[in-house]
């Protein structure tokens, strides 16, 4: 007779052995565990938790971050099309729903991102409520609209007092109508403030930032009001300043203590005046022809002291440098994006910028991202001689990145001298995929056709026989990479951080 085989239940004495329910493991962690992975999941998927089982049902609803936006609150509905949208008013409904049972305690951050306006003020108003009850920290409005065609939500400011805003340390306001009342007196513990697409006229803004006294970060985009930008006088906590595509402003005043600017216009160039405090400029505009000609003469002697630079510009001409270029002895970052246009010939010469290391004695990490809007051929020996330079040896650049690298002669030539005068370098990266330009070449392919110069074999064989550090590494780049890069969705530039 054949041996029954013992069950997994049962104990050699014949006792019942209690299989543990799979997934128990999981409920039993620690409740701030728990509310831990809960943090991790979008607020749709949170929620969805709480089917799970009774211990589950409400563990979401002490969650800490609150982000309603198409993607984290909607149903996607994608079949092999476009994304179909939701009636607005299921949005509201949804919104609604998580608030209802929400614990309303503990909220760090809110963000409602979504196509809204004054006719949903009643709902908007009611969400503010909450975030006020629940000492929300971070508030995001985003209001903002591809189209934007309603009047824009009026925010309400007779919901607040010096007590109820002080609980705001964040507060990011897109598409939203601001009308102070002269006597309104809060936001006291306000450290950061972004504003998108507000209409503020420059007493407007003035009046509202008379009252952040402890405000560390300002920004505006895309206020089409504002003509001139005054930095808080008497704040000494003021330290971070950003300007986008503000295309009246003429005139920006800057507060002493300022440490970092930011700033991108379009259009003539907005006159500044840095203060000796600033340590970290970073600009992107129309309007420079050559990054090297205004690094080396437009920039204000009063930046001097800069230890991050970072330009976004176009070289649309060579350079004239003059015989004593502006010294940059306390730089230790140079961050360059820029983007060569030339409907013929390219006039401008990339080996011109071996320069900037003498500009930078003591610089230790250098950017260069380049786009080449023009024609590009790589470098053969039928191109003539690679230049070089009189060696000027530099001794503190440790790391370098490159990319959008065509194997063009000059980008060459500029790579070679880098890697031979750099004397404490660590690791130099040389990519040929459009990685910072990314947006802007996907568009240009799609709009003229598919054409890439792929430089990988020229670095390797150049740049990599004349490494005799093992520093370089060239990053190899298929064409089905490249593609893939091509065809991407474009996605909207979030100027709001």
């Amino acid at each position: 007779m054949a041996k029954r085989r013992r069950s997994s239940k049962d104990k050699p004495n014949g006792a019942m052995v209690k299989r543990k329910r799979p997934g128990s493991q999981l409920g039993d962690l620690p409740m701030d565990i728990l509310c831990h992975i809960i943090s991790l999941l979008l607020l749709k998927e949170a929620v969805r938790t709480g089917i799970l089982s009774k211990h589950w049902r409400y563990v979401w609803c002490s969650r800490t971050n609150l982000e309603f936006s198409f993607r984290s609150v909607m149903r996607r509905s994608y079949k092999g099309g476009p994304f179909i949208l939701h009636p607005i008013q299921e949005v509201i409904k949804r919104i609604d729903a998580v608030l209802k049972q929400h614990s309303g305690v503990g909220v760090e951050k809110m963000e409602v991102d979504f196509s809204l306006n004054d006719e949903h003020a009643n709902h908007i108003d009611r969400w503010l409520n909450f975030a006020i009850t629940a000492k929300t920290k971070q508030l995001i409005l985003n209001f903002t609209s591809v189209h934007p065609t309603m009047e824009p939500y009026k925010f309400p400011f007779q919901l607040f007092d010096a007590t109820k805003s002080s609980i705001f340390q964040s507060l990011t306001l897109g598409s939203v109508s601001l009308n102070k009342p002269a006597n309104f007196k809060a936001f006291l513990n306000l450290k950061k403030l972004m504003l998108i697409y507000v209409n503020i006229t420059d007493e407007e803004l003035q009046l509202l930032l008379s009252n952040c006294k402890v405000l560390e970060f300002l920004g505006v985009a895309r206020c089409r009001m504002l003509t001139t930008i005054k930095t808080p006088q008497l704040s000494d906590h003021f330290k971070h300043l950003c300007v986008f595509h503000c295309p009246l402003v003429q005139e920006i005043n800057l507060n002493y203590g300022l440490t970092t600017l930011e700033y991108k216009y379009e259009g003539p160039s907005i006159p500044i005046a840095p203060p000796v405090t600033l340590t970290n400029l970073s600009i992107e505009s129309s309007d420079v022809c050559s990054a090297l000609a205004y690094i080396s003469t437009e920039l204000p002697s009063t930046v001097r002291r800069l230890e991050m630079l970072s330009l976004k510009c176009e070289e649309l001409e060579r350079a004239i440098l003059p015989e004593k270029p502006l010294k940059f002895i306390h730089l230790r970052h140079l961050r360059l994006e820029i983007t060569f246009l030339s409907l013929t010939k390219r006039k401008s010469d990339v080996l011109d910028f071996a320069s900037l290391l003498e500009a930078a004695p003591l610089m230790e990490k250098l950017e260069f991202h380049m786009w080449m809007d023009c024609e590009c051929v790589r470098y053969r020996k039928l191109d003539g001689k690679l230049r070089s330079l009189p060696p000027k040896p530099h001794y503190h650049l440790k790391l370098v990145d490159i990319t959008e690298f065509y194997g063009e002669k000059d980008q060459l030539e500029l790579a070679l001298y880098i890697l031979r005068n750099s004397v404490a370098l660590e690791a130099m990266t040389i990519d040929p995929k459009p990685t910072v330009a990314a947006e802007q070449c996907r568009l240009t392919w799609k709009k003229d056709g598919f054409s890439y110069v792929d430089g990988y074999r020229v670095a390797k064989k150049y740049l990599l026989r004349a490494d005799h550090r093992g520093v370089v590494d060239v990053v190899k780049a298929g064409r089905k990479d490249i593609e893939a890069l091509r065809n991407a969705p474009y996605k909207m530039p979030q100027e709001a951080t």
